[in-house]
């Protein structure tokens, strides 16, 4: 891996000349402003900006997205078990319509209701209460969840990362409140979230109030070093800045960060996502070694059908589910039955 500073007299300047000659795969570590005369204090401003570049990570990306697009092609639904059979009953044609109602892609619907199907003798197929009991059962076991962590004298490193807007900082006080104030659990956090300033004086205020430390990392190493600095930490909670799964050079960003970092990965989606955005932002973030999911915003939407959707794509479990803004009570250890119970909503 080449790294190199570049500098410029505006900060784009400075990124476009990274970008010049490390290409559009250049990942940005850090950037600062500075002055030319007497230590920094006086002179006109510049900008510097330290870029690495990896000449291997253009193949490799490629290599793995093209793995990730036949591991969804081979998940994704198709042929003939993803079509209605014409000799379903009306009560069965309900529950599809049902389903693809409470924003359940069809694909899926017509899987979840013909394996519904092959548990019920077919003089059942008109009998309400026996489909609903069997779609029940059938959905609560496809949702793999994670039982919370247990301490056995092992350190917890955790990093939530996805998409914006998904609620990751307010997920990380959540998680940490309960497991410090309530578990009674030595927890610390770092945040590598330096894009928004709001983001970081957000944790900090929950720092402050838990009575938790907490470090800034702008760089890989920074964050090796705040974790060295929280060693005697039970859990270590990393929160990060939210990425576009459209933008390649941030998630470059996001990978440098944890490639050479043992940490328990959580993704963070939105139940509020549509089922088509899932499929992307599991492909992209996917890069990362992906163990679990972390649903939020449950009490934002009333259709619940893309939740099992995403357990399909993510083949992962669901660790936590968020049910408002409230810390530290509106987040619960995720529960299949509970999720296929809102999935399927009232009898």
């Amino acid at each position: 891996m080449r790294v190199k500073k570049f500098t410029g007299k505006t900060i784009q300047e400075a990124v476009e000349n990274l970008r010049q000659e490390f290409g559009r795969d250049a990942v940005i570590l850090h950037t600062a402003q500075k002055r030319a005369w007497l230590w920094g204090r006086m002179g006109p401003k510049r900008y510097e900006v330290l870029g690495a570049f990896d000449p291997n990570y253009r193949a490799e990306g490629k290599n793995k997205n093209n793995s990730a697009e036949r591991s969804r092609a081979a998940q994704a639904p198709g042929g003939e078990d993803s079509r209605p059979d014409p000799a379903w009953s009306q009560a069965v044609q309900s529950l599809c319509n049902r389903l693809i109602g409470a924003d359940m892609p069809k694909d899926l619907a017509v899987q979840l209701l013909k394996e519904v199907l092959k548990g019920l003798p077919k003089e059942d197929w008109n009998e309400q209460a026996k489909l609903w009991q069997r779609l029940q059962e059938v959905t609560a076991q496809r949702i793999q969840t994670a039982e919370p962590w247990e301490f056995g004298g092992e350190q917890k490193v955790v990093a939530l990362i996805g998409p914006t807007g998904v609620g990751k900082t307010t997920t990380i006080a959540k998680l940490a409140a309960n497991f410090s104030l309530i578990a009674q659990r030595k927890v610390g956090l770092i945040t590598v979230d330096t894009y928004r300033i709001a983001a970081v004086e957000q944790l900090k205020t929950y720092a402050e109030i838990m009575g938790l430390p907490l470090h800034v990392a702008y760089s890989p190493r920074e964050l090796q070093e705040g974790l060295a600095k929280l060693k005697d930490r039970d859990l270590v909670l990393i929160d990060t800045a939210g990425r576009s799964q459209n933008n390649q050079l941030h998630m470059g960003e996001l990978k440098h960060f944890f490639e050479d970092l043992e940490a328990e990965i959580h993704l963070v989606i939105s139940a509020t996502t549509k089922a088509r955005d899932v499929d992307e932002i599991i492909s992209v973030f996917g890069q990362l070694p992906i163990d679990r999911l972390i649903i939020t915003k449950l009490d934002e939407t009333s259709a619940y059908g893309v939740l099992l959707h995403t357990c399909q794509r993510a083949q992962v479990p669901i660790a936590f589910v968020t049910t408002g803004q409230g810390v530290p009570e509106d987040i619960e250890v995720a529960d299949g039955a509970r999720i296929a119970q809102l999935i399927l909503g009232d009898t």
